[in-house]
């Protein structure tokens, strides 16, 4: 399988559209494609940086020409989440042409687009990319892989590793977090060290004792569930071998 990541600038897009014109920015965590009308049907995640964004941007996905159906299913300040069934765009629709899929959500701000897409070889994915050329659309290929069976394992173990750092990060306090900023910022980690304790307790106007305190608990939430993971990651792959 080849996995293409592309910035896309397509001009049949209502998401497109609507993110161009407006300060909004679109996820579609789940979408299918239904082949035999060719249609993509999309769940839709907005955010902008204000209520009124939020509304003129699904206001234009709404009166979009290639929009087929559109259904607000809440809004909530500056964020909305709804349902949006689309005609294939010709970028899209060239992709399918040539055997490819989707295999991860949409992204999109500023009229670009962020596309996951795979092939399952790579003629097929030279093919797409050589008839992608002659559109007047744009598109850029910032990630181009192919994966195979330990190339995708190493994939779910950096990303299981990467869950766990960000769950441990949501579980900091905010003055944890704004300890561990300065400690970074100010070299207290670099080798050799530039910052000390006493620096952080002065900038922060605290004790020595108490910067160390705060740092330890930060690293405990962080490094814990990390180290466990890496072990298990370590045991399956001694198992394999």
């Amino acid at each position: 399988m080849i996995s293409l990541a592309l910035s896309v600038r397509q001009c049949d897009c209502p998401l497109s559209a609507a993110s161009a014109e407006y300060d909004v920015a679109f996820v579609t965590p789940h979408w299918h494609y239904h082949h035999d009308r060719a249609r993509l049907e999309l769940r839709i995640l907005a955010e902008g940086s204000s209520r009124t964004a939020v509304e003129r941007g699904l206001e234009r996905i709404r009166s979009h020409d290639e929009t087929d159906s559109f259904e607000l299913l809440t809004k909530q300040g500056h964020t909305a989440r709804a349902r949006l069934t689309m005609g294939t765009t010709e970028m899209m629709g060239t992709v399918i042409g040539h055997g490819g899929y989707l295999t991860g959500p949409f992204e999109n701000a500023d009229g670009s687009e962020r596309w996951e897409i795979g092939f399952d070889d790579e003629a097929a994915a030279d093919r797409a990319l050589a008839t992608l050329e002659t559109h007047d659309d744009e598109y850029e290929v910032r990630d181009r892989r192919r994966l195979d069976p330990a190339t995708v394992l190493e994939d779910v173990r950096a990303e299981s590793v990467g869950a766990t750092v960000l769950e441990g990060a949501r579980r900091l306090t905010p003055t944890e977090r704004e300890t561990l900023r300065r400690a970074v910022d100010a070299g207290y980690y670099d080798v050799p060290r530039v910052a000390t304790l006493g620096d952080l307790a002065a900038t922060l106007d605290v004790s020595d004792a108490a910067v160390s305190k705060t740092l330890r608990r930060a690293e405990r939430k962080l490094l814990v569930p990390t180290v466990a993971t890496l072990e298990s990651t370590d045991r399956r792959d001694r198992t394999r071998g």
